[in-house]
Formats: C-alpha cells, structure tokens, sequence
C-alpha cells in the first residue's frame, strides 16, 4: 500500500519538468558517468543525427556531438517546452511531442543513432515489439539503451527501484535478451548513479563502421 501511494504521488508530482528536474538530481546528481557512455559511442559510430526517444526535458542533448542534429520526441508537451526553451539558442537540437509507439511522423526519417535512456522499464513486453522493430528500420548504425536494474547492491538503491515510475524494471539478462530478438548487442556496463544502477547497452543494426 505504501508503495502504491508513493507511485501515486510521483505520477502527480514528476509530470512537471521543474518537480521531475529536482527530484531527478537529487537521486541521480548529474549522470555524468551515463552522459559520457552515450556521448562516447555516439562519436565512436560518427553519429550525425540522433533520435532521443522519451527525451523528458532533453537532458541527454548535451551528449550529442559537436555540429550533430538531435531530436528528442516525449508525450509530455511540459517537458518538450522546457526542453526547446532550455535549447532555444542551438538551431541543431530540436524538441517535438510525439508517441514513439504509433507515431507516423516520427518513422519517416533516418537516424544514425537512437536513444532509449531511462525508457525501457517503463515499456511492457508487448510495446516493445512494436517499439524495437521501428527503431531498427530507422536506425542506420546504432540503438542506445540506459536503464535501471532491479537488483542494485545497496539497500537504499534497492528502496528507489521499488518506488520507480516505471513497471517493468527487468534484470540484466531479460534486456539482453529482448533486444537480442532485433539488434547485435556490441557492449554492455553497469553505470553507477547516486540512487540507482543503470545498465548501458549498445546494440548495432548492421555491420558499421566505427572511428
């Protein structure tokens, strides 16, 4: 009950950009260690244009690289107006709201990247099969994953887990597993953060070439 109330809670609170920004650094800080893990494969793949799915307010834009066109897609239309006016000034990062499960709009260009950061566990089984084979048709080199796992080493990770928004919260071998079905998973890492264990994953679509 506890539990049901805390969720309850956070689905009324974290839908603002300004709740959900503040919570989110007190948890997690500032997740330098999940923002070089995606900026460092996105140079390594020479990704041009990248697709941030669930973008919430575009934190991860800054780990796109230099001259690179970004585009984040979230239902939330607060956080996409935070996002675009936190960015306004770079003309390459653009913020729209969209349902990247039946989105027509979203499917009709090419990435050299997708992102899938803090997403997976909010997805059931069945949305991600409409989900991950979208992403493999528009995803000309690689897809990028950060997600929770449900058994971090401390008592006080394990507590934040059981009070996430999300789920879905599946172990390491579940991910792999599922993305195995339509990505080459190329490397995976456990990467620390205040509250929680992220598990970084990189799936490749086709056979690419890295710098």
């Amino acid at each position: 009950m506890f539990i049901e109330l805390i969720h309850w809670i956070s689905d009324k609170l974290l839908d603002n950009p300004h709740m959900f920004n503040s919570v989110r650094y007190l948890l997690a800080g500032k997740q330098m260690g999940m923002k070089k893990f995606v900026a460092s494969n996105l140079n390594k793949y020479n990704c041009g244009i990248i697709a941030d799915f669930c973008c919430g307010t575009g934190d991860f834009a800054i780990s796109s690289p230099f001259n690179s066109r970004y585009y984040g897609w979230d239902l939330n239309s607060d956080f996409i107006k935070y996002a675009e006016k936190k960015y306004h000034q770079d003309k390459n990062k653009k913020f729209l709201k969209g349902n990247v499960l039946n989105s027509e709009t979203i499917y009709r260009k090419k990435f050299d990247a997708v992102l899938l950061i803090s997403a997976m566990h909010h997805l059931s089984d069945k949305e991600l099969s409409v989900l991950l084979p979208k992403i493999k048709k528009i995803s000309k080199k690689i897809l990028i994953i950060a997600d929770i796992i449900p058994d971090p080493p401390h008592f006080l990770q394990k507590f934040f887990v059981k009070i996430d928004r999300g789920r879905y919260i599946r172990p390491k071998a579940e991910k792999l597993r599922i993305l195995r079905n339509y990505f080459k998973i190329v490397s995976s890492e456990l990467i620390p953060t205040k509250s929680a264990i992220q598990f970084g994953i990189v799936c490749e679509v086709t056979s690419v070439k890295k710098s």
